[in-house]
């Protein structure tokens, strides 16, 4: 007998329910020798359940002497197949505190778990603890939230069941100050001892309300309460940091994780942490981790891997994340989100790989607005500008999407790459007229740019002076403008326009510094520069630029090298840097480019 109860409790504790290929030939098993007793039965009766094949024959299985435990477990059934069963409980047994959650758990609608708690009343169990959490859980589920909190004041006790169901309840529902009342109440009382449940519900409230002081205090309770090992907490608390934007936090948490313990999901939280706060970089290395760790991708881990692939252009090490996802299954049947799809979208747009974006465009299921977004400003970006403004008719006209202020914005940068300069001012005017949104400071940059390029500047000023305060950063790519046409008294009142308007920051300063310097007028630049050392005025933080190169990293194939101006980090610098000065060398052998020295002194200074 305890042979067959051995493989019978592993069937029945694998969280896969059985074929009934499985289930069957067991069962008659049982039958034929004769095994079928109580405990055996309550147990096949559960497996039963949980195939939905052999829903419709498992109350066969039941007879008016069956053991109120074999009718419990047939209780799991869907809620119009459980009724029944429930009917003949009643006429065989009393029902016990084990009788209700699984019909509470599986109400369709607030009426029929009203009627269910209406019931449990009149059987005198709607306030033991067992029954009571399953209620709590299933009316906070429904939004019932003064139901819940009518049922938890009227409990004689609570365990810390009932405090977790209330407090997980609260928070899934976003009822977030209510959650966090009851996790005050809970410490207050003192006759519940905080469990992992706890933490994790109460981690979640402080993520979703940028909580960190309080997600903090919690991170030292953790501590105290030797919760600081359990995975569960871990993963919340690298989550509450990752969102908060302290990644050094965030880190120190996941390497405090062991190895062994960390599971999917410690794993999405550390690169989604990295993607918040711009770590691109981290991002590749922290999945060249994962994979020598052999865990393998969901949906969510490519969400956050392919952005860092678009930023960093690891075009080969996208490609490598694309072919798992087709080799793994999770490009079928809809597994991959919609978000998930337009990383990848977004991810060959940015590498350039235009003819790979448009195959995976045209292999996504459903396009929400930000996929066509993606592909419009990737077409535009690359010099495809009337394949840019197809795709906006297909969009608008076919489909009948209507667009945002980031599809107009890829319209218009289609224009301005493409010389269509009507055509992209009467984008400007559509966008008021007939789409009702307002342009923003990037839209008037690109008009501006647009007419710049064409060389008419009057126009240019023109549409800056009507933007007014909307504009005013614009004028900075009138000032660009004014330099490509070699007029240096529009570039300096544009420059001095940038100074009036940004009441912090280098940019203006800069600019005006370099326009002294096009026709080598050192004198007035170095004054500028002083001027700027007088006020205080410091460059702003300088841009990152990435390359890939070939190179083992983690089996991928490619390193990712990161650089920013004036970097001397890099182990190899000496020999860039020499490899910068001599292209320079070739760039004034092969043309005039005296002009163009003063800016390279400016931004390496």
């Amino acid at each position: 007998m305890a042979a067959l109860h051995l493989p019978l409790r592993a069937i029945v504790s694998n969280p896969h329910p059985p074929t009934w290929r499985l289930l069957l030939p067991l069962h008659a098993h049982l039958l034929v020798s004769g095994r079928l007793a109580s405990a055996a039965l309550t147990s096949l009766v559960s497996l039963y359940a949980r195939v939905p094949a052999l829903h419709s024959v498992l109350p066969l299985l039941l007879t008016p002497t069956s053991p109120l435990p074999c009718f419990n477990a047939a209780l799991s059934l869907p809620h119009p197949l459980a009724l029944p069963v429930f009917r003949r409980l009643r006429l065989a047994h009393s029902p016990d505190p084990f009788s209700f959650p699984p019909l509470v758990a599986s109400a369709p609608s607030p009426h029929h778990l009203l009627a269910i708690h209406a019931l449990a009343l009149r059987c005198g169990l709607a306030h033991d603890l067992f029954c009571a959490s399953a209620l709590l859980r299933s009316y906070l589920s429904f939004g019932l939230a003064d139901h819940a909190h009518r049922l938890f004041d009227g409990l004689p006790h609570r365990d810390v069941v009932v405090w977790n169901a209330m407090v997980n309840g609260f928070a899934k529902l976003g009822c977030f100050h209510r959650a966090l009342e009851c996790f005050l109440l809970m410490r207050a009382d003192g006759r519940a001892e905080i469990s992992s449940f706890t933490v994790t519900g109460i981690l979640s409230v402080c993520t979703a309300t940028a909580d960190f002081q309080r997600g903090a205090a919690v991170h030292g309770m953790v501590v105290k309460y030797g919760f600081d090992h359990d995975v569960s907490v871990g993963n919340s608390l690298v989550d509450l940091y990752g969102k908060s934007h302290k990644v050094a936090d965030a880190a120190m948490v996941f390497e405090g994780m062991a190895e062994q313990d960390r599971d999917l999901f410690s794993w999405n939280s550390m690169l989604s942490a990295l993607h918040y706060s711009a770590d691109h970089v981290g991002a590749m290395r922290l999945f060249a981790r994962m994979r020598r760790a052999a865990v393998w991708p969901d949906a969510v881990t490519v969400a956050a891997v392919f952005p860092a692939c678009a930023q960093t252009a690891a075009l080969k090490v996208g490609r490598e994340v694309h072919g798992y996802i087709v080799s793994s299954g999770l490009a079928c049947d809809g597994a991959l989100s919609v978000f998930a799809c337009n990383a990848l979208l977004d991810m060959y747009a940015k590498s350039g790989a235009m003819d790979e974006a448009c195959r995976v465009f045209d292999w996504m299921r459903h396009h929400d607005v930000a996929s066509w977004n993606i592909m419009i400003d990737g077409h535009a970006s690359h010099g495809r500008g009337k394949e840019a403004l197809e795709l906006f008719r297909q969009m608008t006209v076919v489909e009948g999407l209507v667009p945002d202020e980031v599809t107009l914005l890829g319209a218009m940068s289609a224009c301005s790459h493409s010389g269509l300069v009507e055509e992209g001012g009467r984008f400007l005017k559509r966008m008021k007229e007939e789409f009702g949104l307002d342009p923003q400071l990037e839209h008037y940059a690109c008009v501006a740019d647009m007419l710049g390029r064409a060389g008419r500047l009057d126009e240019a000023r023109k549409v800056l002076e009507e933007a007014g305060a909307v504009g005013a950063g614009a004028w900075r790519t009138y000032l660009a403008a004014c330099r490509m046409h070699g007029d240096k008294e529009r570039a300096q009142e544009a420059a001095r326009m940038l100074m009036t308007t940004e009441e912090s920051g280098s940019g203006g300063w800069v600019l005006l510094a370099n326009t002294h310097g096009w026709d080598g007028n050192f004198e007035e630049l170095q004054e500028v520069r002083r001027e700027m050392r007088r006020r205080g005025v410091q460059k702003a933080a300088p841009g990152c630029s990435w390359v890939e190169v070939g190179g083992g990293n983690g089996g991928s194939g490619t390193v990712v090298h990161a650089f920013v101006s004036g970097d001397k980090a890099h182990p190899e610098a000496d020999l860039i840097y020499e490899m910068l000065h001599t292209l320079i060398s070739w760039m004034r052998d092969c043309s005039d480019l005296s002009i163009r020295t003063p800016f390279y002194s400016i931004e390496c200074s």
